[in-house]
């Protein structure tokens, strides 16, 4: 086989990038290059689905076990802020090739090369990566490649971490023969070692923490270790984070931070104060220590919208964020405890002094209702009919099945369908039965026009009688033709639609039966419109991509079904999640929706005065019984 490489650039030459088909895929143009593979933009041709497909350009064993291997990770995990893989596999004009969703995003290193981002969007980029990050070290996948061209960023701020081709992993294939100094980067930790089989999470933390020194500095990271940032030109931000960042950058791994989300919330606290003249709606300065907001990917995808839609949604995000400033400020919580322990007496006193507060998260949970219309269109199939009187041959424009105009669905109901002639498929001719006369011979007279009765017993010549069939005139009309002498050739589909409802939500197993299903009837609507199943901003939130695959899915493998209408509708419910010890019992607290539901995985009911109005209830019982003997 020849190399898929020179047949690709062989294509380019001719001017025929744009024609190049891969399996399902046609390939349009290059939209840039890694260390192993070429990069289209390209679009799933039976779905019409825009997707990126990754071609692999170099052919030794190890790139091939790496390209692999990172497209079987990809494919196996699943988190917001990893670009997943959804197909993957071997074509003999092009090779090996691996297919991600189309995302509408640069790397963040072109963005660094432009500009040096705004504070709020360096911070949403750091915590999103080490959520990323965490999700990894959790199945036991060290990155060891986290670098800014790894990195993709949305207009709207969302961030996907890219390429696991040097990842650590269970079944990771052996990188001891690569040339280490061809990989190691600015953002590479000092103890990267390739050939190690097994690595430490250090790794990615010591990168994340030299991707986040360039995002608030402007400049790469320098290339001996940092001991201190106290230079004349180092910027507010810089400054400010020289205490994490430091510990990020340690060349000791066991003094970095234990978790990637601890070294970004930790950033996220020392740049507070900054962060406040950056956004109006928070003063995260004023916050309790422990306080965090979490974005949902959702919130940054409808935000940008300027739709009347979307502005219904960015009604109750802003409620949503200063409903959360405001439990977030210090002592607020506690006065608030208490407030809600005075309320009723069997509740337990002074709830806000007594718990011990470890984290304060507040964030959104949405539940998403996703109607779907599917429509099925038969291949067509050759059927001959007769000729209709009214009838005559005109030119039309062939077009294929799924060309044809069918009637607009009024809504998301099943619709039996019809049978349609394909346009430009019809063709006129002579009937061959009659030759074009419309009339055959008589098959009862065979042409006479008198048939002779069958002899009766004794009656030796029957006398001939008018054929029934035919009256004499000897022939009838012809049954293939109708009588009409012409026939018509054509092709004809069926068509039928049927609607179904898919439901997801925000991940909200974890919680409480109870807290689940106060979200459940608090849960107000948001946001509701039709939408476009393969916009990308709808893949960037885990749970709503989930439901929107699935509805894709079963038209995936069918190219006789679509998927021709969608209909989202999302409704949302707040939460502030309180984690903390009580009388050194570990406890969570949810308060839910603007009204403050509160709910506890512990009772929070006073023991001593549900003993003291037990005794007291025991008392006046046993003094109504002796008033009663005595009477």
């Amino acid at each position: 086989m020849s190399n898929p490489q020179s047949t690709i650039r062989g294509e380019r030459r001719a001017g025929v990038e744009s024609n190049l088909e891969l399996r399902d895929y046609r390939l349009h143009e290059v939209i840039g290059q890694d260390e192993l593979s070429l990069i289209y933009r390209a679009t799933h041709q039976t779905l019409n689905r825009p997707v990126y497909v990754a071609i692999l350009r170099r052919h030794d064993w190890i790139s091939n076990s790496r390209f692999q291997m990172a497209a079987q990770l990809g494919a196996s995990l699943s988190h917001p802020h990893l670009l997943p893989v959804i197909d993957a596999g071997h074509d003999e004009r092009y090779g090996n090739y691996m297919v991600t969703p189309y995302v509408n995003a640069r790397p963040l290193s072109a963005i660094l090369a432009e500009t040096k981002p705004d504070l709020a969007l360096s911070v949403r980029i750091i915590s999103q990566i080490a959520a990323a990050l965490d999700y990894l070290h959790e199945q036991k996948i060290v990155h060891r490649d986290v670098q800014p061209a790894n990195i993709l960023v949305t207009p709207e701020g969302n961030t996907y971490l890219t390429n696991l081709s040097l990842a650590s992993a269970p079944d990771a294939p052996d990188l001891s023969r690569i040339e280490e100094a061809d990989y190691v980067t600015p953002y590479s930790a000092p103890e990267l070692r390739l050939a190690q089989h097994t690595a430490h999470p250090s790794l990615d933390i010591y990168s994340l923490g030299a991707v986040a020194y360039h995002l608030l500095s402007g400049e790469l990271p320098p290339a001996d270790l940092i001991v201190e940032i106290n230079g004349a030109n180092a910027s507010p931000e810089l400054k400010r984070a020289e205490e994490v960042l430091l510990r990020m950058l340690s060349p000791q791994p066991n003094l970095r931070y234990s978790t990637a989300s601890a070294a970004a919330n930790a950033l996220r606290l020392k740049l507070r104060e900054l962060l406040d003249q950056a956004t109006t709606d928070m003063e995260e300065s004023r916050w309790e220590t422990c306080a965090e907001w979490f974005e949902n990917p959702l919130e940054l995808a409808l935000s940008s919208e300027l739709s009347d839609l979307a502005g219904q949604f960015n009604d109750f995000l802003a409620e949503s964020r200063k409903r959360a400033d405001e439990l977030h400020r210090r002592g607020y919580l506690r006065k608030w405890l208490n407030r809600w322990s005075r309320q009723k007496f069997l509740r337990r006193p002074s709830l806000g002094q007594l718990i011990e507060f470890e984290t304060i998260a507040s964030y959104n949970i949405y539940i998403y209702k996703l109607k779907v219309l599917y429509e099925r269109r038969t291949e067509p199939r050759l059927r001959q009919r007769p000729m209709q009187l009214d009838e005559r041959p005109r030119a039309e424009l062939p077009l294929d099945v799924w060309s044809v105009p069918l009637p607009e669905p009024q809504d998301f109901s099943s619709e039996q369908g019809s049978e349609i002639v394909l346009p430009g498929s019809r063709r006129f001719f002579t009937c061959a039965n009659c030759q074009g006369s419309g009339q055959v011979v008589c098959p009862q007279c065979q042409g006479k026009g008198v048939i002779k009765p069958r002899a009766r017993r004794n009656d030796t010549d029957p006398v001939e009688q008018q054929c029934s069939t035919c009256k004499g005139y000897q022939k009838v009309r012809c049954e293939q033709c109708n009588g009409n002498g012409n026939m018509v050739e054509e092709k004809v589909f069926t068509w039928s639609r049927w609607g179904l409802e898919h439901q997801n939500d925000d991940d909200s197993e974890g919680l409480p039966a109870q807290a689940q299903k106060a979200i459940e009837q608090r849960s107000r609507k948001v946001y509701e419109a039709e939408i476009d199943p393969y916009d990308s901003r709808w893949h960037s939130v885990s749970s709503l991509s989930k439901l929107i695959n699935e509805s894709i899915d079963r038209v995936e493998d069918e190219k006789n079904m679509k998927l021709i209408r969608a209909h989202l509708q999302i409704t949302g419910s707040m939460i502030t999640e309180i984690r903390g010890l009580l009388d050194d019992q570990e406890c969570e607290l949810y308060l839910i929706g603007p009204e403050r539901i509160l709910i506890s995985t512990i009772p929070l009911v006073s023991f001593e005065r549900i003993m003291l109005v037990a005794a007291l209830t025991l008392l006046i019982v046993m003094a109504a019984v002796m008033v009663m003997m005595l009477w």
